[in-house]
């Protein structure tokens, strides 16, 4: 379809679906490459912001996603590792990590349309406040995804089990028009999508389960199957996720219940995934940069700034900046 260029009363989200989004994804791995290919394949018109061999690759040959949910396809789309060369978009997301995301803050910001939003889909809780004090709250949504995907090879992105899971909801106030027709793009692209209420609450709900897996995989170089093996892991996991939990409460956030649910998952995974680990500590493990600052260290500071204490983070925390300082 035709392109719609925005004007400030009148723009791509006011009218629905089946209209042609402009969207920037900065960051073409694992996420932003499954995200922005299926937006790509659907019509959309879609810019990369990648780098080295992927970007080549890209430019070269096209995008490939060989997914085990949507098949495998190619898209030619835009790359660029020139931020300026984003144009204004309808749709920024946001995929990289956290240890790369203050540097691209202000370009996020620079690549919106008049009408535009950005979508963080990382793991840090204070993804969307950052982003917000350049692109204004308004603009900002909140966002988190579950998928396994990764590059596989220079301009191939590999998604490999077949549930995925979008979550979106506004930074403030309760879904609009634009976030529903945001989620009915997304659907429309193939993309699983549910729409939360608002603020960080999707965010802290995968953040109670996420940061103590990270935290304690991270800290005894382990596994799933680790954990339920053995009573003394078992009894740190339990109580990181209850000073998870109460981080979240002390955020005004209650998500006991998705937490229990989410533990609940882990536990029947157990048997297909007893050797499943954590990303930040296959970071640590390959002597990458690491998310420790915005996973465990955000319920630290969480926990601190709201009179939530979290003493069994703060100690791994400890531990794991140690097992940082000796791989750099």
């Amino acid at each position: 379809g035709q392109h719609v260029d925005l004007e400030p009363r009148h723009g791509a989200w006011d009218h629905g679906g089946g209209r042609t989004v402009r969207v920037a994804v900065i960051g073409a791995g694992g996420v932003g490459g499954f995200v922005g290919g299926l937006l790509a394949k659907a019509g959309h018109e879609v810019t990369f912001l990648a780098r080295g061999a992927h970007l080549a690759a890209i430019r070269e040959r096209g995008l490939t996603l060989k997914s085990v949910q949507a098949g495998d396809f190619t898209i030619a789309a835009a790359a660029t590792d020139r931020p300026a060369e984003l144009g204004r978009n309808d749709l920024v997301v946001v995929a990289v990590k956290m240890y790369d995301f203050a540097g691209i803050v202000a370009a996020a910001a620079a690549a919106l349309a008049p009408e535009g939003v950005v979508l963080p889909l990382q793991n840090g809780l204070e993804a969307p406040d950052l982003l917000a004090a350049a692109a204004g709250r308004e603009r900002t949504l909140v966002g988190t995804i579950s998928v396994e995907a990764a590059i596989a090879a220079p301009g191939t992105v590999a998604h490999t089990t077949p549930n995925h899971q979008l979550s979106l909801a506004a930074l403030s106030g309760p879904p609009g028009p634009r976030l529903e027709a945001l989620a009915a793009a997304f659907r429309e692209a193939g993309v699983n999508v549910r729409v939360g209420q608002g603020g960080r609450q999707i965010l802290w709900e995968k953040a109670s389960v996420l940061i103590p897996f990270a935290t304690l995989t991270s800290a005894g170089d382990c596994t799933l199957g680790d954990i339920w093996a053995v009573p003394a892991l078992k009894q740190a996991w339990d109580r990181l996720a209850a000073e998870a939990i109460a981080a979240a409460a002390a955020d005004g956030y209650d998500v006991r219940r998705e937490a229990a649910a989410m533990a609940a998952t882990f536990e029947k995974m157990l048997p297909r995934a007893a050797g499943f680990t954590s990303s930040m500590n296959r970071d640590f493990r390959a002597g990458r940069p690491t998310e420790l600052e915005w996973l465990t260290g955000a319920v630290v500071r969480v926990g601190r700034d709201k009179g939530a204490p979290a003493p069994a983070h703060e100690a791994l925390y400890g531990v794991l900046n140690l097992r940082e300082r000796r791989r750099s």
